[in-house]
């Protein structure tokens, strides 16, 4: 129920505002804005609408659910709105209603940080104009050799993420299994462990909790567990309370003898870096993601063509190097 009244609220400041407005209207639906990820889409977003003059619809839940998601998208195309930037959590959801109905009004489609499905796409290939975010499958294949370098000889690993539908996640674990080569078998170095992966639906106090019992699970029987993956902030999205709990377990991480790699080199998660309470982090550019999506969606209401892919930066950040980030 929380999460419905935060969608209504902010769909109703959204459109109380701008109904007068002759400014072009494009909507950004975030997985969620609990989250210090995507408010930095928010800033590139406004950003991009000050220099274009037009208008930013930053709107979201505060938990990541991809009802509420298509909600927000119907309710708004109810008003008049002349784009939809969305970072999609279960493709499915999305294509059943609001997607048609975006369709039926000619409204322009692009997807940020998370695409739809690549069955979805294959099944209606016009379903978006173009997908603007990091190369996942390049993101996980990083997080992979990070794990390779500080583990040379292999491990047993255990992988963190958010929804499991979502298809950001399913292709950066591809591009980690990738990396790391065969796994449980009698010629791979790497074994995942039994228990993952493990999602946390994009709650950060779940993922706290999971990485937690899992950290507790090394200190008691440390040959079960190696290394552990987390493909996006996850934990991390409450700095004090990872500091915390993380903090607890500082001899195991200073050894390496349990290694902690992360998505997304936040402001925050570099401080924790540099604090010496994870080993690695590949991030993205989040910023350029609302950034890109404004001028994208603005491009097509111009009826200029853009690109179906626009791959955003990734930089990869070790603990205890210099510089930290490359």
């Amino acid at each position: 129920m929380k999460s419905l009244l935060v969608v209504c609220l902010l769909g109703l400041f959204s459109l109380s505002g701008s109904a007068e407005s002759a400014k072009p209207r494009y909507l950004v639906v975030p997985k969620s804005v609990n989250s210090p990820y995507f408010d930095e889409v928010e800033r590139g977003c406004i950003a991009a609408a000050k220099e274009l003059a037009v208008e930013c619809l930053y709107v979201g839940s505060y938990e990541a659910d991809a009802r509420f998601q298509d909600r927000i998208i119907a309710e708004h195309l109810n008003e008049h709105i002349d784009g939809i930037a969305v970072s999609v959590i279960n493709s499915r959801v999305l294509v059943n209603r609001s997607m048609l109905l975006a369709a039926k009004q000619s409204v322009p489609v692009v997807t940020f940080d998370s695409d739809f499905s690549a069955k979805v796409l294959a099944q209606n290939p016009a379903l978006r104009a173009s997908y603007i975010g990091s190369d996942n499958f390049q993101f996980g294949f990083q997080l992979g050799l990070l794990a390779k370098r500080f583990k040379p000889e292999g491990g047993i690993f255990c992988v963190l993420s958010g929804h499991r539908a979502a298809s950001n996640m399913q292709q950066r674990l591809a591009g980690l299994y990738a990396a790391l080569g065969p796994q449980n078998s009698e010629n791979s170095s790497w074994e995942e462990h039994s228990r993952c992966p493990i999602y946390s639906d994009d709650d950060a106090e779940r993922a706290l909790s999971n990485l937690e019992k899992m950290m507790r699970l090394h200190v008691y029987a440390p040959e079960l567990l190696d290394v552990l993956i987390n493909l996006g902030t996850g934990a991390q999205s409450e700095v004090l309370k990872y500091s915390d709990e993380v903090g607890h377990y500082q001899n195991v991480i200073d050894k390496q003898q349990l290694v902690l790699l992360f998505g997304d080199t936040l402001p925050s998660q570099k401080k924790l870096l540099e604090a010496g309470l994870a080993h690695g982090n590949v991030g993205q550019r989040p910023y350029d993601m609302g950034y890109q999506a404004i001028y994208t969606l603005h491009a097509l209401n111009q009826g200029k063509s853009v690109q179906p892919i626009i791959y955003t930066p990734l930089e990869v950040c070790v603990a205890g190097k210099q510089p930290l980030c490359q």
